[in-house]
């Protein structure tokens, strides 16, 4: 599906404004092209798509005709994807449908709009041709359904091959004639007007609640800016929407002082499930990462034979296979449900009594609980005598280190030092047993899966060497990364020394 990154700035011009001349921006001159364009716009019967900032439409005319769908994809940008107009003008094409599912949430999509645009289009070019920028003014006449026509004028400033700064050049032109910024930014919203519902703002103020409702408001549209990527498969797409998932978890599972732990379960469990349906995915990426790092390292040959890389066709098969199933679960009802509940959680969280208090003392207090529940982790992980208990053991502490560091990086605004020494501790730790982890399940994969590695290779007994060589490479490994982890917990900050004795005498 075609898809591109969009920077577009919008400007409010009046019916009789006259643009500045800009030919000395384009080297190439400028080219110039007139458009009758007609767009219908789609969505639900609530405006769940506008209220997102997301633009469904099928339009008619100039060089692009087709279905559109728009999503915000970064910091001032959004991306936007074309399908072809097809016959039926009243029913949205399925693959644009699905891109937009998290945001309508189920709900049908249906006309809420059309807008009609007589467009002259100027192309800034460089000295070959190539636009760098194009710049459309635009006369557009709009009607929402059931409402009244209006008209305006406004100018549209479009990056192409160009950069930025030429953008902002054209952008102070506009300015300094007259135009300026949209209010709305977009021809639909000016449209659709106050009918759009205003998302709730963000949480805000010094209070236990309302600094742990700002970082789980952050999470949750982490995970929603995520979504379309997943489904679409992009790369580490899969990986930010698994980070989102237990960063929500820790937050409810670390500060029962604030949220009510019988209350948000249910939403914890259900985070837990979507992260385990993100794993395999995410797993098997860095697992052919991991597997290429060693190829490149080891000798060429061992036992006689050339290593190969030739059998990580079937890890490719394994991890095409596990996108596939996390696309099932993007497209069912209980994935919407979660979302829903997420919402409802980061608006009307179910907060404690302690909620109302400073976030100082509170969040001080639950901090300490995580770094005392990591201390227990270790303790047991340095009394495990045998192997395998020893390699569960650590990974506990892994997780343990993992949940405390996302509950000290929520503190550190309102704790400063004492969180950020905790969070950097976690860190390392994290960081050290998640890469012994990865050998592990490396070590388990390569030997559960052998018998399709060897098959998908170019050479029996050159596979059966290459994945004998990188098991051995990584249970040594894994052994020096233990040592490292027991130091990197030895240089750290004493976990059952209360932080609120850190931060009283920081207040004092």
């Amino acid at each position: 599906m075609p898809g591109h990154i969009e920077f577009e700035t919008t400007f409010s011009v009046g019916t009789d404004a006259v643009l500045p001349d800009l030919a000395d921006l384009a080297p190439g001159g400028i080219e110039r092209r007139s458009h009758e364009l007609d767009a219908t716009y789609f969505d639900t019967a609530d405006l769940r798509l506008a209220a997102r900032r997301v633009t469904l439409r099928r339009r008619t005319g100039g060089t692009d005709a087709g279905w559109h769908l728009k999503v915000p994809w970064g910091e001032g940008a959004k991306r936007e994807f074309h399908v072809p107009l097809g016959s039926d003008p009243d029913t949205v094409p399925g693959e644009l449908a699905d891109l937009a599912r998290a945001a309508a949430r189920g709900a049908a999509l249906r006309p809420v709009a059309r807008i009609a645009t007589r467009r002259t289009e100027s192309a800034l070019l460089d000295a070959g041709g190539t636009p760098l920028v194009l710049v459309a003014d635009d006369t557009v006449t709009g009607e929402a359904v059931g409402a009244a026509p209006t008209t305006w004028r406004e100018v549209e400033v479009e990056r192409a091959e160009g950069d930025s700064a030429l953008q902002e050049r054209v952008g102070e032109r506009l300015a300094a004639a007259g135009a300026v910024p949209s209010a709305t930014g977009s021809k639909l919203l000016t449209v659709l007007g106050d009918r759009v519902p205003r998302p709730a703002p963000r949480p805000s103020g010094d209070t236990a609640g309302e600094v742990v409702r700002a970082y789980l408001w952050d999470q949750v549209e982490h995970l929603l800016a995520h979504d379309p990527p997943v489904r679409l498969d992009e790369p580490d797409a899969v990986h930010q929407m698994r980070v989102a998932t237990r960063r929500l978890r820790a937050v409810l599972q670390v500060f029962p002082s604030v949220l009510r732990r019988d209350a948000t379960r249910p939403v914890a469990d259900e985070l837990r499930r979507l992260s385990g349906v993100l794993a395999p995915a995410r797993d098997l990426e860095v697992l052919r990462e991991r597997c290429e790092s060693w190829l490149d390292a080891l000798p060429e040959r061992a036992a006689g034979h050339r290593l190969t890389g030739t059998w990580l066709a079937a890890v490719d098969a394994h991890r095409a296979a596990e996108a596939r199933r996390i696309a099932q679960e993007l497209a069912g009802t209980r994935y919407l449900a979660l979302l829903d509940a997420l919402d409802a959680l980061r608006t009307e969280p179910p907060l404690t009594g302690r909620a109302g208090e400073r976030a100082r003392t509170v969040l001080a207090d639950d901090l300490t609980r995580a770094c005392h529940r990591a201390a227990d982790a270790h303790d047991h992980a340095m009394a495990a005598r045998d192997a395998d208990t020893r390699v569960t053991a650590w990974h506990e502490v892994r997780k343990a280190a993992k949940r405390t560091r996302y509950a000290a990086t929520l503190a550190v605004p309102v704790l400063g030092g004492p969180a950020r020494r905790v969070r950097s501790w976690a860190s390392r730790l994290q960081e050290v047993l998640g890469e012994h982890q990865d050998g592990v399940a490396l070590r388990a994969y390569l030997e559960e899966h052998a018998p399709a590695l060897v098959a998908a290779g170019d050479d029996r007994d050159a596979v059966l060497v290459t994945l004998g060589a990188l098991a051995g490479a990584e249970a040594a490994r894994g052994t020096a990364l233990i040592e490292e982890a027991a130091r990197a917990w030895s240089a750290g900050p004493d976990p059952r020394e209360p932080l609120a004795a850190h931060t009283r005498r920081r207040a004092g």
